[in-house]
């Protein structure tokens, strides 16, 4: 008796939305959704909880599983490697994708993750050079799901063209990103040679335009955002022809890449990505389709104003509501039990140092091409003048092995000095070389750092910054990269279809996500994947 009315308790503590979503759930779900929120650290859930409406994150959370410990395991945690590792299932070691951009040996420049001189654009005028996933070194799992299913149908859409690339994998049927030079969401030749009506209709419409009409300001009353700090602050960096990083901010006709740095660069994404659904019928058809999904304002605001401004909490209330908008025409349009929904970031972000050292806490900037130039520096005085370090990235340096072999001077003593002067810097934490036997990293550091590790496109001298100092090319703002908490730990939640109402803090790494997927889907791995499928997700 005991234990059947535990069982009737248990039975009717189940919501009504739970119920319904089991018994009316197909095998596979329709359409899955992965939403990726650029820069959302996993305390952004909960800091602005009182400022979320019913509908957006409260409603993943309390209709959905989630994740409370999820991070990432390797550094350097930024955004391409972010979202090509989510959908790859493994890290930059495999997938190769080591960063926005690398120093690149054989050309002697720095290249950007996604360029690709043999595409062009697609969707506006200049026919100019235009991107590709052809860096990307494994599958993702909408590779596996268009290898699987040849009708099914893989969107990405996203503000940054890295966001929308990495998530799409090599062969979906459409990447998009906005061009903030013409207004218009464009693609790439690697995929199309015209944009489908949908995306022209949108563009067509002039809808960008709308969202210049009205400047920015604080959505709800100043009093309610108390966990902010006040709204002109220093270290914050002012808009483009603003004196002061104060509200309101001013949207001007014709100048689209104030979209990017507003709130409605995600308002215009979310309507594109119904546009998109609508358009390609996703989640109608007998096959499962998958559309990737970046809102890219919230890293760009928080580089700018950072964790604890005005700014970021207003964006992530305004986020709230578009993922609400999104939520609501999912349900009506599909069906909440026909679409799995995930919703995680692509990385963190540190405190700016400023911040920091208000709150009595260690942190301050370092900018690599000055580290480098000191670096140069201190070793021509014991070695001889020359560029010693010709290359500089994230956290790691790349030696001159042709001014090494003229000079003879063996690449061992060069890695030596350089960590003898990277050693006298406060903001460095350790050193790691890998290919010369040299590590004075923790293991945990040493991991992450050899997790993100690929011979040919990483340093070959890796650093890791000391927690709280934040590698930046100016004095205001601040960024993200490192294997600390604030970077790693994102949200994770899963929503829709079969997807049980729960929690867990058991630890989980953001290559779980595409196992955890195909699984479900039953579909093979990606190619590289390195993560295991979460449990306890799905009613049983």
């Amino acid at each position: 008796m005991k234990s059947l009315l535990l069982f009737s308790v248990a039975l009717l503590s189940l919501t009504p939305f739970c119920l319904s979503q089991q018994s009316n759930a197909p095998d596979k779900p329709k359409l899955v959704i992965g939403i990726v929120v650029d820069q959302m650290r996993y305390d952004f859930l909960w800091r602005f909880w009182e400022l979320y409406g019913e509908g957006g994150f409260k409603k993943l959370v309390s209709d959905g599983y989630l994740c409370r410990n999820t991070k990432y395991n390797y550094m350097l945690t930024t955004t391409a490697p972010g979202h090509a590792s989510i959908y790859c299932g493994t890290t930059p070691a495999l997938h190769g994708i080591v960063d926005n951009g690398w120093y690149d040996r054989e050309s002697g420049q720095s290249i950007y993750v996604v360029s690709d001189p043999n595409t062009t654009t697609v969707g506006n005028e200049t026919n100019t050079a235009s991107a590709s996933p052809f860096r990307l070194l494994t599958s993702t799992i909408t590779d596996e799901l268009k290898l699987a299913s040849k009708n099914s149908k893989v969107i990405g859409i996203a503000l940054k063209d890295r966001a929308s690339i990495m998530p799409a994998g090599h062969s979906p049927d459409g990447a998009y990103w906005f061009d903030s030079k013409t207004g218009n969401w464009i693609s790439s030749s690697w995929y199309m040679k015209e944009l489908p009506f949908w995306v022209k209709q949108f563009n067509d419409s002039r809808k960008r335009d709308n969202y210049l009409t009205v400047d920015w300001k604080l959505l709800l009353p100043r009093k309610v955002y108390s966990m902010c700090t006040n709204d002109t602050v220093s270290y914050e960096q002012p808009w483009p022809d603003e004196s002061l990083p104060v509200f309101p901010h001013r949207m001007v006709k014709g100048k689209y890449n104030l979209i990017n740095l507003s709130p409605f660069g995600n308002t215009m994404t979310k309507d594109l990505a119904i546009e998109a659904i609508k358009g390609e019928q996703l989640g109608k058809r007998n096959e499962t389709d998958f559309l990737c999904l970046s809102f890219s304002s919230t890293d760009i605001i928080g580089h700018a104003f950072g964790p604890y401004s005005l700014e970021t909490a207003d964006c992530y209330v305004r986020l709230d509501r578009d993922l609400e908008a999104l939520l609501k025409f999912i349900d009506d349009y599909v069906g909440s039990e026909n679409v799995l929904v995930f919703l995680t970031a692509d990385h963190g972000v540190a405190v700016t140092p400023q911040f920091a050292n208000d709150e009595q806490l260690s942190g301050r900037y370092i900018d690599a091409d000055t580290l480098m130039a000191q670096a140069n520096k201190f070793l021509a005085a014991s070695l001889g003048s020359g560029k010693w370090i010709e290359g500089a990235s994230s956290q790691q340096l790349y030696l001159n092995n042709k001014l090494i072999a003229e000079t003879k001077v063996s690449k061992e003593t060069v890695v030596l000095k350089t960590r003898e002067f990277l050693g006298t810097h406060p903001g460095i934490l350790c050193v790691n070389a890998p290919n010369f036997g040299f590590n004075n990293c923790a293991p945990f550091v040493q991991q992450s750092m050899m997790n993100g590790y690929m011979p040919a496109r990483s340093g070959d001298i890796l650093y890791s910054l000391s927690p709280g100092w934040v590698e930046w090319h100016t004095d205001k703002g601040t960024s993200h990269g490192t294997a600390f908490s604030y970077d790693s730990h994102v949200p994770l939640i899963w929503y829709g279809w079969k997807v049980a109402h729960g929690t867990t803090a058991d630890y989980w790494t953001i290559p779980d996500i595409a196992p955890t997927i195909a699984n479900w889907l039953n579909i093979p791995l990606p190619t590289g994947c390195t993560g295991k499928p979460i449990t306890g997700i799905l009613m049983k």
